[in-house]
């Protein structure tokens, strides 16, 4: 009985957000490209609450509020002080992030100290990308499609410091972070870094289960991992944790290939 009481519940909340709900408009991007995609996100990095009429505002306010996404919002200010940390070990770097987005963090990075390339499987937010950093005159981020399942469309053959932001977070299959590991790895050289993300907890998984949807427009299935979990993986491949931060709900680390010592 209580699980038919909590489907029910999940189903009108669900009809909420589906009708009412998109008056605000963080939702009502959500629904359109998935509430785990890069557009998304960027929308969530804004924290500006915005809608139709005033109770979509509030109602948008409700949302972006969510602890899980001021968790998304500090994981942000995590990474941008790890890539700057990282970048303090190389003359004009060449960054690669595998998964961007829209990459508003890169644009936190000091202009000109660096060759980024920012890749996304998303052709939607490659072209926000290419768009801001053309209207912010930063010619030293590029933004181009990237496929990091599939190394011959890669959109960088070499990089000094790879990136993943909310990308391991996002990934169900065990397989699929192993794969991008790999893959990552065949670009670098020994004294490379890697800056990753990865989401270790949520309050309520079966809540993203049963209302939202991924940027595939499926029930939105998340899998929580300790960092330690992505570590071990890294490991044989050559990579050794130089620095990890946590909050309530995301890790942000720096890996420093060596593989002459695994």
């Amino acid at each position: 009985m209580t699980d038919i009481l909590e489907r029910i519940g999940y189903a009108l909340f669900r009809l909420l957000l589906r009708t009412i709900g998109q008056l605000s408009e963080g939702i009502r991007l959500g629904w359109r490209t998935g509430f785990d995609s890069g557009v998304m996100l960027e929308y969530i990095y804004e924290n500006h609450p915005r809608g139709i009429t005033p109770l979509g505002v509030w109602f948008d306010r409700l949302f972006i509020s969510h602890p899980v996404w001021d968790g998304v919002r500090s994981r942000r200010q995590m990474l941008i002080q790890q890539l700057t940390e990282a970048m303090g070990h190389y003359h004009q770097p060449l960054i690669f992030d595998l998964a961007a987005g829209v990459g508003s963090y890169l644009f936190a990075l000091p202009p000109n100290r660096a060759t980024i390339i920012a890749g996304d499987y998303e052709p939607e937010a490659v072209q926000q990308g290419q768009a801001k950093a053309s209207q912010l005159n930063r010619p030293d981020i590029q933004f181009r499609r990237n496929n990091a399942f599939e190394p011959k469309e890669f959109a960088s053959e070499r990089a000094d410091i790879l990136v993943a932001s909310g990308f391991f977070d996002i990934l169900t299959q065990e397989e699929q972070i192993q794969l991008v590991l790999k893959n990552g790895s065949a670009v670098v050289e020994p004294g490379s870094r890697w800056i990753f993300t990865i989401q270790e907890s949520h309050p309520n998984l079966k809540m993203l289960q049963q209302v939202f949807v991924d940027l595939h427009q499926k029930p939105w299935e998340l899998v929580p991992r300790p960092a330690e979990t992505l570590l071990a993986w890294a490991k044989p491949l050559g990579w050794k944790l130089e620095k990890l931060e946590r909050n309530a709900f995301f890790a942000v680390g720096t890996l420093l290939f060596q593989p002459d010592s695994v």
